[in-house]
């Protein structure tokens, strides 16, 4: 087991951090310097699985295509580090469109990491929505 460094916390905190910034602005390729090549998404409800890294990113375009988000905000990940794995829990709010309603939703974005060669990846993710509600979109406004 390696030992935890002092600026492992730090590390993983900023990749959560890159992680959302690369998916607001579109660069979907860039999420994928964080990913293990076999990383796993257990969506809400854990119906399912996203097996891989080419299908975890294209999860984000996916849901990019698929709805508009207003906006987004996302609290400082909760870094728990046992050994070679971290947990980051991170809370987030968002609100976004899709076939004319308006969703909120609040909850935590959970990502496992793992340290592969001496750097931090993602292996693991799901969401834990704790709050969602929807408004029909008024467009005569």
């Amino acid at each position: 087991m390696l030992k935890q460094r002092p600026n492992d916390e730090e590390t993983i905190q900023s990749a959560v951090r890159e992680i959302n910034e690369h998916w607001r602005t579109g660069e979907y390729d860039r999420i994928g310097a964080r990913l293990a090549g076999d990383v796993i998404i257990a969506p809400p409800g854990f119906d399912g699985r996203v097996r891989g890294r080419d299908a975890y990113v294209q999860s984000y375009r996916d849901y990019d295509q698929g709805v508009r988000t207003l906006d987004f905000a996302a609290g400082d990940p909760q870094v728990d580090l046992i050994g070679d794995v971290a947990v980051a829990v991170t809370p987030f709010r968002v609100v976004y469109e899709v076939h004319g309603t308006r969703h909120q939703e609040s909850g935590h974005d959970i990502l496992v990491f793992s340290r592969l060669h001496g750097e931090w990846m993602v292996v693991w993710r799901t969401m834990q929505v704790a709050a969602a509600g929807t408004t029909p979109v008024d467009d005569t406004g």
